[in-house]
């Protein structure tokens, strides 16, 4: 309970410091993967099969970017090909090209039980910063 509470705090704290939203431009999908539009796309959403190009950071549950390709080459993969994880899939074909959200991945759309171990740990929430630059 007292992790789940500092959680949510931590969560609260990283959208208001980092994006300066409030807390009812939140929007959940129904498998639970919270998200805020930072920016708007096209319009167009890529389709099962399609691949994407994106520009993501992770950050920690305190906001602290722990993984990134920002200033890389964007990290590219095929939708619904079982590439990423379930929440990038999902979350991905709710996008368009242009678009950039904040959102927060439940556990058992991230990496589960399991976990990556001495990276991720099990049954972690994750915060990622995605923006779909190209779709072909």
């Amino acid at each position: 309970m007292k992790k789940s509470i500092i959680t949510a705090l931590a969560c609260i704290v990283t959208l208001f410091v980092s994006m300066s939203v409030s807390a009812s431009d939140t929007l959940v999908t129904a498998s639970g993967i919270k998200y805020v539009r930072i920016k708007e796309g096209d319009g167009i959403h890529p389709q099962p099969g399609q691949t994407v190009k994106v520009i993501y950071s992770r950050k920690s549950s305190t906001g602290r970017v722990v993984e990134t390709n920002e200033g890389g080459k964007p990290f590219k993969f095929q939708v619904d090909n079982h590439e990423v994880i379930p929440g990038w899939d999902e979350a991905v074909k709710l996008m368009s090209k242009g678009e950039k959200w904040y959102c927060i991945i439940p556990s058992e759309l991230g990496y589960g039980k399991k976990g990556v171990e001495g990276v991720i740990a099990p049954n972690a929430t994750l915060y990622f910063y995605i923006e779909v630059v190209d779709i072909k």
